[in-house]
């Protein structure tokens, strides 16, 4: 899942969002989606489909 946490960063970037922002729209603490960022973690699947309905809305695939 490497470029899942480099897509992850590149579209929240793209929407203007900070880490903070992604976590609130995502129901997980913004520790949760820095560890999405480095690596360190990968979003369960509940997250995963809200992080996906979230971008999908701007027209962007989250899939890596």
């Amino acid at each position: 899942m490497d470029g899942l946490s480099e897509k992850l960063k590149e579209l929240r970037k793209k929407k203007g969002w900070t880490q903070e922002d992604t976590s609130r729209e995502v129901h997980v603490s913004l520790s949760t989606v820095q560890r999405w960022e480095k690596k360190g973690g990968v979003p369960t699947r509940l997250a995963r489909r809200e992080l996906q309905r979230l971008f999908r809305r701007e027209g962007i695939a989250l899939n890596p």
